[in-house]
């Protein structure tokens, strides 16, 4: 794309799947199969009035065609000022587009690690304004500070980038043989708004966030009749929740747990195992849920739980202690876009180049990280090293998580959800294979080189194939779900197409429309 080329992003449609798009710049032209999906990003080409010719940067839909800017003074096109962030992603097998939310985060992360000057100058001036850096909702205690310190030392021990001799087994078995005195099981629902959500450091409050983010994701008045808890995948964190959070309908309030050492806990330790991070969630989330257990202010209240990506199995983890110590459990479960805990992400290869070659591996399985620690200095920069610590940390704690339940055997299953159990699947990352299979070259190349890493079947590159996204359905007593949505692994966490899934259904449990 030349400097003085125009980009779009594609803003209408939303209730449709996107915009339609035609052969030529007539709006009787033929029109195309498909639509150019709502959050795309496009190149203009060319341009007949309010009609422009483009070619498809990242999202989905017609690689090229004629769109409209307006429709009956609806906005369905909007001017990107900046450099866009589109970018071809490995792990995909498709272009996708960093939203606003990622460009917000990126601001974040740069802020909290205290960039040098020439890296900060790399990372870009534009993601800069999106957000001001969230700053530590608490002083941390001395032994607080200790245990940061202690953590941060075992996490850089060179010992630690050779594979384990053993999957640790004992610490998913410690974990599960911690039951405290369960209580009884709430009462019904007696109905009704719901009150304040009790917040802590590990759920951030809306008010929070800095003013600049507020501005691009601004916040309804909410009366809410039921709950959503959403849990985030390998190096997620609060702010890239933010769109999903305030788009919510105003019957719904949603809430994300915030791991230690991301986020608005930037000093804490970082977790050593899943096991030890769900421990922090059971214990700053516990405020909130005791609310719905029995005694609590709103005892039997509705709620749901959805995760993203890996942290699928951290949500089962945190269902598996609510159960034994609270004696609640969501009404629906909603698993997107990951695995079950059974299912690891990487082959034996793969797991040993995340131990032993970080930035090896990253070069194969998630490129377009690469290329941003590249921009923001590389080897020795402090914002790229963090920035690669978080993706590597994050990634292992999930795999080895999965390889302890795997050990397990016939007992891998721990947990069971007593409610129907969604899985969403975007349906462009399981059909990368598909993609890569009619290039040629460099990229036919790499995605070879891509399938002995991941644990999808040999003949797969993506991290996860069909078969493993219905592993899911042992996990509930209830029943299961597989929906496909039209979207990638980036944007499903706030594609319009997975909210409707999410919101009808939750709607459905406290009598309001979505």
């Amino acid at each position: 794309m030349t400097d003085a080329a125009a980009c779009w992003e594609v803003v209408g449609g939303g209730d449709k799947g996107g915009i339609l798009v035609r052969d030529g710049s007539s709006t009787s032209s033929k029109q195309l199969e498909g639509r150019l999906s709502t959050g795309s990003r496009v190149e203009e080409l060319g341009r007949v009035g309010d009609r422009i010719h483009y070619r498809l940067i990242s999202g989905s839909g017609p690689d090229s065609g004629w769109v409209s800017i307006t429709l009956k003074d609806k906005e369905l096109l909007r001017k990107v000022e900046e450099e866009p962030a589109a970018q071809i992603s490995a792990a995909d097998g498709v272009q996708t587009e960093q939203s606003h939310a990622d460009a917000t985060q990126a601001a974040v992360d740069e802020a909290l690690t205290e960039p040098e000057p020439a890296a900060a100058q790399k990372a870009g001036a534009e993601a800069a304004e999106a957000a001001e850096a969230p700053k530590p909702a608490a002083t941390l205690s001395e032994e607080e500070l200790a245990l940061a310190k202690s953590a941060e030392s075992w996490w850089m021990d060179p010992a630690r980038r050779k594979m384990p001799a053993s999957v640790e087994a004992h610490l998913l078995d410690d974990f599960l043989a911690k039951k405290g005195e369960a209580l009884e099981p709430p009462g019904d629902y007696l109905g009704g708004q719901l009150p304040v959500m009790p917040r802590t450091v590990g759920l951030p409050t809306y008010a929070a966030v800095p003013e600049k983010a507020k501005k691009l994701f601004p916040e309804k008045a909410r009366k809410p009749m039921i709950r959503l808890y959403c849990f985030p995948g390998a190096a997620d964190n609060y702010m890239l929740w933010l769109e999903l959070a305030t788009s919510a309908p105003d019957w719904c309030e949603v809430a994300v747990y915030e791991p230690r050492a991301h986020g608005f806990r930037p000093e804490e330790a970082w977790d050593r195992s899943l096991e030890e991070r769900a421990e922090d969630a059971f214990r700053v989330m516990r405020p909130a849920f005791e609310t719905h257990a029995r005694g609590g202010v709103s005892e039997g209240a509705p709620f749901g739980f959805l995760s993203h990506g890996v942290g699928g199995q951290f949500m089962a983890l945190l269902a598996y202690r609510l159960k034994q110590e609270l004696n609640i459990e969501p009404l629906v479960v909603f698993a997107n876009d990951g695995p079950p805990p059974n299912v690891p992400t990487l082959s034996d290869e793969g797991y040993r180049m995340l131990c032993e070659d970080v930035l090896g591996f990253y070069r194969l399985f998630q490129p377009d990280t690469m290329d941003q620690y590249e921009k923001m200095g590389g080897r020795g920069n402090r914002a790229a090293e963090a920035l690669i610590q978080k993706w590597s940390r994050g990634l292992r704690l999930f795999e080895e998580h999965a390889r302890r339940t795997v050990a397990r055997g016939d007992q891998a299953l721990y947990h069971k959800f007593d409610c129907d159990l969604h899985v969403l699947v975007a349906q462009h990352s399981v059909d990368a294979d598909l993609h890569f299979a009619k290039l040629e070259g460099p990229q036919r190349e790499y995605w070879e080189r891509r399938k002995g890493i991941t644990g999808s079947n040999p003949d797969s590159g993506c991290n996860w194939d069909r078969d493993a996204f219905k592993q899911w359905e042992p996990w509930t007593t209830e029943d299961f779900h597989y929906h496909e949505v039209d979207t990638d692994h980036m944007t499903i966490k706030n594609s319009p197409l997975m909210r409707k899934i999410v919101f009808k259904e939750l709607g459905g449990f406290c009598g309001m429309d979505y």
